[in-house]
């Protein structure tokens, strides 16, 4: 090992150069970096040129204790034990020796602070845990930030870094916390779990400050439930955690959206303190407020005046019941109708049959075209005996057939629609529909004649409400100030139209043939079409 050398001393504190072996110096125990580093360039470059800047060093004992320089002493170590030291070069270091800080661990901290902030910057909780050892020794913020050439506004904030914890400090030497934002986060220093929420996953300051000023709003919601709950229980009134879902699909209701039996509201102050009511806290942003409501209102037979999603467990059963009914009955006319449309198959599946409705059919294919859109293909086969699509070449006979097969098929898809409990714009086509099955022959299943009498009382209270709208449109003409009717134009006559087409002579007056009630007395709805298709 070679020697250390010494330069000349003009005193016993007096600073002075000295060439030391780096293996043989001590790491100070206050040392600021809590890591190293990678060594690997420094290491080379040492190797290739030797250590140019010098280390300070105090004397301690018989040896030295490294105040700045720990990285370069440790690259040299390691360059010398791998045989990498410069050929022909002693293997020591030059040190600035400081026998003046000798014992004096504040100077040496400064020294420390001073040194690495002029190289590779120190980790913020580095130099926070720096300026803390020095508050240690007795120094203030001002001195402090003397000593080190900081202002005392960043010596505070890094001071007030150590107090917050791994978390904070981790993300302050990630670069994800500036120290202008420690002071933000110090009101949080006594909630761990607040800390924790407002560093998670950030990636800058500004991602600090929106958590904490959520944070912020959440302390103060917290402060002001509790001393609304406070004020609460003074006043004898039950502070209830508020329900799942509410206030739109629970039991519980706002007194103020309540009527008794009477419908008459209820009084808030008389009844905020008796049983079944409580206090609901809720609210935001510096606006708690406390919500005097029923529990129960249906056990207490009070009325609900605002709309809501809940269903009482009566309810539910009820609807329960209700749908299992409906299913039940949906099924018995599904049932009914299999039956009934065998009937319309045997009542009008034959040529002769199927003439008593022709007139009918015209009439609904001129008033109602599209009426027919619901015919089913199925069911046209089966009442016309053949594939509808024939009516694209065929004759006048088989297209009244067809046309009365497109009538009663019709009639059935409205009434299947309407027996589903689905929509339909011909609804009130279906009592009659019913009675003229009836008047034929149908004896109705149990199902249909429980739909029957509600078909009939529906079409009772159409007929009402036709006779009281009719009612107030004259009312409002009789309202008119020197209104007669026909005053203002001729007067309205009603024409109807006869059963029958009538087709008159040269004299204007009908032949015997055209007041005929059977529009074809002795066609043949077959006629002129293969054997095979005859239903006689």
């Amino acid at each position: 090992m070679t020697a250390p050398t010494r330069a000349r001393v003009r005193g016993k504190k007096a600073p002075h150069l000295a060439q030391l072996d780096p293996r043989a110096l001590l790491a100070h125990e206050s040392n600021l970096r809590t890591s190293l580093g990678d060594l690997t360039e420094l290491r080379a470059s040492i190797a290739a040129s030797g250590v140019l800047q010098a280390l300070t060093v105090v004397p301690d004992g018989d040896g030295h204790r490294i105040v700045a320089g720990h990285r370069r002493a440790k690259a040299a170590a390691e360059a010398i034990e791998a045989g990498e030291w410069p050929e022909g070069q002693p293997q020591t270091v030059p040190c600035l020796v400081r026998p003046d800080m000798e014992g004096m661990a504040p100077a040496q901290i400064v020294g420390m602070l001073v040194e690495n902030d002029q190289r590779a910057d120190l980790t913020e909780s580095e130099r926070a845990n720096g300026y803390a050892q020095l508050e240690l020794f007795g120094l203030d913020v001002a001195e402090i930030a003397r000593r080190t050439g900081r202002t005392q506004k960043h010596v505070s904030s890094a001071l007030k870094l150590t107090k917050l914890g791994e978390v904070a400090t981790g993300a302050a030497d990630a670069g994800k916390l500036t120290l202008e934002d420690v002071a933000e986060l110090e009101q949080f220093e006594d909630d761990p779990k607040a800390m924790e929420r407002i560093l998670k996953g950030v990636e800058s300051g500004w991602g600090v400050r929106h958590r904490v000023q959520e944070e912020k709003r959440k302390r103060d919601d917290k402060s002001a439930t509790e001393t609304l709950t406070e004020e609460l229980t003074s006043a004898g009134v039950r502070v209830l955690k508020k329900p799942k879902d509410w206030p739109w699909n629970c039991a519980a209701a706002k007194v103020e959206d309540l009527t008794d039996a009477d419908d008459q509201p209820l009084d808030v102050e008389q009844v905020k303190t008796l049983e079944g009511f409580g206090a609901i806290i809720e609210g935001s942003y510096g606006n708690m407020r406390a919500v005097i409501v029923c529990e129960d209102p249906d056990a207490h037979g009070y009325k609900r005046t605002k709309w809501t999603q809940y269903k009482s467990p009566a309810q539910k059963v009820a609807e329960e019941l209700a749908k299992r009914e409906a299913e039940e009955r949906r099924q018995k006319l599904l049932d009914a109708g299999e039956v009934r449309r065998r009937f319309l198959v045997e009542r009008w599946g034959s040529a002769k049959a199927a003439k008593t409705l022709l007139v009918d059919a015209m009439r609904a294919a001129v008033v109602m075209p599209g009426f027919y859109d619901r015919a089913e293909d199925e069911m046209v086969a089966a009442l016309a005996g053949g594939d509808p699509r024939d009516g694209l070449t065929a004759g006048a006979d088989r297209l009244n057939r067809l046309l009365v097969a497109r009538f009663v098929a019709a009639h059935e898809a409205n009434a299947a629609t309407v027996a589903a409990d689905r929509y339909s714009n011909r609804e009130h086509l279906v009592l009659p529909w019913l009675d003229r099955l009836v008047a034929e022959g149908y004896e109705l299943s149990d199902a249909e004649k429980t739909w029957h009498a509600e078909l009939v009382e529906e079409e009772a209270e159409r007929q009402r409400a036709l006779e009281q709208e009719e009612a107030e449109v004259e009312l409002e003409y009789d309202d008119v100030e020197g209104y007669e009717e026909g005053a203002d134009g001729p007067a309205v006559v009603d024409v109807h139209l006869p059963e029958h087409d009538v087709e008159p002579e040269a004299d204007g007056e009908p032949t015997a043939a055209a007041a005929d009630p059977d529009p074809c007395p002795e066609a043949d709805l077959d006629a002129g079409e293969p054997a095979a298709d005859s239903d006689e």
